[in-house]
């Protein structure tokens, strides 16, 4: 049996947004610590919300209501980065720090409905292994509400 005949398992859930997914096992991430306030909730996907790539869902592989949507804080504050703590880049398995990827929480005010980004709750992928942590982080120009014009 060659590498083609040998297909990746794949994973099938409902969703509430984009309904029914197949996704293959190898493309789930998996969340070492859980989402703050979603901790039950290890194993998600990302799915592109445009052809430009601006924004992504972060959506729940095991709760069908649950997505975040992320972009690449680059594009709107250039220059961020996330001083990534030694437990968490162990937790992550971090060989090549390259192969790192950050994207923040998209957040759209009911009333107003103006774009800001969570710069204090960095979502951090590992690449390489597909494992991910939601950082916390304590500084005065990482605001939790980063106001963005689209």
């Amino acid at each position: 049996m060659n590498a083609a005949e040998k297909a990746m398992p794949e994973v099938s859930f409902k969703t509430s947004r984009f309904g029914d997914i197949s996704v293959a096992e190898d493309r789930i991430i998996n969340f070492v610590q859980g989402v703050p306030g979603f901790e039950r909730l290890r194993r998600f996907i990302l799915i592109d919300h445009d052809t430009d790539g601006v924004f992504r869902w972060l959506q729940a592989v095991d709760d069908p209501a649950v997505a975040f949507l992320l972009t690449d804080p680059n594009q709107f504050k250039p220059g961020y980065v996330v001083p990534l703590r030694k437990a968490d880049a162990d937790g992550l398995g971090v060989t090549d720090p390259q192969s790192l990827i950050t994207l923040v929480m998209v957040c759209v005010s009911q009333e107003t409905k103006e774009l800001s980004l969570n710069l204090k709750g960095p979502v951090v992928f590992n690449a390489d292994n597909m494992k991910a942590i939601q950082c916390v982080l304590d500084r005065e120009d990482c605001p939790s509400h980063f106001s963005i014009k689209m």
